[in-house]
């Protein structure tokens, strides 16, 4: 064991990087973890503290609560624990301890394995996604259904940020291997941190529709029962059919997820879609009147941006931008997708407000690449489509308008019309 304090200090440092996905360099990337940390924890570490731990500030020797406090974050027990078990954790070859217990194909012990993996190891999220990649492919779906049903994969035993790690990954192997037991989709620890997690729009009338028309009939629990009305129905808009009212009074819910929120409220203005914008004005008033004193508004919003772009909402746009003011920094690393969909629907308001400027500057701060992965190739349709109607060269337009139309293809929503693309801006 290393007694050089300051070297376990740096190791845990490291740790802390790894854990929120980026190197501590500024004020924000302090914030950050602060801010993870209560998240994951419930437990208030300051910003300034972090500072200090990182040499930002007047380096002094964190005390005991902070170093326990930080050694929790990064999955030990205590920061004892962390000091005694980190090299060997090191050591451990996840993909082969996986293959291992997969080959010998004891279930209690791989159950076994995994509560304790939880309570010791930072590469927890990690081992689980190898595991699943591994009975996925040995379609051991009962098993998994046993896993998903424990105590530690519970999706209140993680932070945020850790479940988008989670339902991402999964998620990315599901779309390779569509076809899954229903077993699974009767799993509450399941639907919330893979379902719900990775919403995948690119599949809406092919596999991820079709659980989602199943679960809806499982009758699940509140969340994933509304989470399922309002992606059906967005499923019917973009296929060009006929939407059903939605119960305003769920928009404004204080106990529900805040993007489940905008996801309600989005599916309302879908259906309000006709031009009233002093009623659309009322409605996002008490939405945002609810929710001011929450700090997470890009989170209230998120879903509202697409919709916007879809229905050319301008009356919707010019609130958000107003509204959210998303120019300042974010509080969780997650939320950069969110940001960066805020960015893509400023480029068109401020296109259509004809403020080159502001058009300019926020098609620099988007990218495709910071896009969530089940959301990319619904991004990048209309990114297209402000590309189309920016473009005045004859052959760079045919390209654009080309990849459009195989892009509309590949994800079969009428909505998406070669109309709608030569049409958007006039």
């Amino acid at each position: 064991m290393i007694h050089n304090t300051k070297l376990l200090i740096d190791i845990l440092k490291k740790r802390i990087e790894g854990k929120i996905g980026k190197p501590v360099k500024t004020r924000g990337d302090c914030e950050l973890v602060s801010n993870a940390v209560l998240e994951t924890l419930d437990i208030d570490i300051s910003y300034s503290t972090i500072k200090r731990l990182y040499g930002l500030a007047p380096y002094t020797k964190p005390n005991s609560k902070t170093t326990n406090t930080l050694a929790q974050f990064v999955g030990y027990k205590n920061y004892a624990h962390f000091s005694q078990n980190y090299r060997y954790k090191d050591k451990i070859d996840l993909s082969q301890l996986t293959y291992k217990v997969v080959s010998i194909g004891n279930e209690q012990a791989i159950l076994e394995l995994i509560i304790e993996t939880k309570k010791s190891s930072e590469n927890f999220i990690r081992f689980i996604v190898l595991l699943t990649r591994e009975l996925f492919h040995n379609k051991n779906y009962r098993l998994l259904d046993e896993i998903f049903k424990l105590k530690a994969l519970n999706f209140n035993s993680f932070s945020y940020t850790e479940v988008l790690y989670l339902g991402n990954s999964i998620g990315l192997l599901l779309r390779k291997q569509a076809e899954i037991d229903p077993i699974l989709l009767n799993n509450t620890n399941f639907l919330s941190c893979v379902y719900l997690t990775f919403v995948d729009y690119s599949n809406l009338n092919g596999f991820y529709g079709e659980w989602t028309e199943i679960i809806n009939v499982n009758q699940p629990k509140k969340e994933i029962a509304l989470f399922t009305g309002s992606l059906l129905e967005f499923r019917n808009f973009l296929n060009n059919k006929k939407l059903k009212e939605l119960d305003e009074d769920l928009i404004y819910n204080k106990e529900l997820h805040p993007i489940l929120c905008s996801r309600l409220l989005a599916s309302k203005l879908l259906v309000n879609d006709n031009g009233n914008s002093i009623n659309t004005s009322q409605i996002l008033d008490s939405y945002f009147e609810v929710h001011s004193k929450k700090s997470s508004l890009v989170d209230y919003s998120y879903e509202l941006f697409t919709t916007a772009i879809l229905t050319k909402n301008y009356v919707l746009m010019k609130y958000l931008i107003e509204k959210t003011n998303l120019n300042t920094t974010i509080e969780f690393y997650y939320q950069k997708s969110h940001l960066n969909s805020y960015y893509l629907m400023s480029i068109f308001y401020f296109k259509y407000t004809q403020n080159s400027v502001e058009e300019k500057r926020h098609n620099r701060l988007f990218s495709i690449n910071d896009c969530m992965y089940s959301y990319e190739d619904f991004i990048t349709i209309l990114y297209h489509i402000y590309v189309f109607g920016s473009t005045k060269i004859g052959s760079k337009k045919d390209r654009i308008k080309k990849e459009y139309i195989q892009l509309s293809k590949q994800l079969n929503y009428p909505y998406f019309s070669e109309s709608y693309l030569l049409n958007y801006f006039d």
